[in-house]
């Protein structure tokens, strides 16, 4: 492959990357608040030997599951809370990628500019300047 097109190539490469990175940066520039953890649903049963639930019909449970300072926590979500708890942890979630996204992202666009710099430099000054003298 000759300099110039592998160049050309590189350049290209970055063009898209710069792209994928733009769209990435607008999730993470959105402004929904974030609810870090988990929204869940469980059926339980409460205990009581006369409620339905003893005879397998269970309550339904919402709760929010996350780690607190390294530890696993769970809440109950009242019924009420539930649609918008699960709304910003959906948020979360979807920050959390974006951000995985963004810097995979970065990575791979400061491997392509290296090789992009290292094909553009030149190795010998005076074998250059001899080259385009002749």
């Amino acid at each position: 492959m000759s300099t110039t097109s592998h160049i050309s190539r590189l350049r290209q490469r970055i063009v898209r990357l710069i792209e994928q990175r733009q769209a990435v940066e607008k999730v993470l520039m959105d402004r929904p608040l974030l609810l870090k953890g988990t929204f869940i649903e469980v059926r339980r049963t409460c205990g009581n030997p006369g409620c339905k639930c003893a005879r397998g019909h269970r309550h339904l449970c919402r709760q929010l599951s996350a780690s607190i300072e390294g530890k696993a926590r769970t809440w109950n979500v009242p019924r009420k809370y539930a649609q918008k708890v699960k709304r910003l942890t959906d948020n979360y979630r979807r920050f959390r990628r974006a951000r995985a996204a963004w810097v995979k992202l970065n990575k791979e666009m400061l491997k392509r500019v290296d090789e992009l710099e290292a094909a553009l430099t030149l190795t010998d000054f005076h074998d250059e300047h001899q080259r385009q003298k002749g």
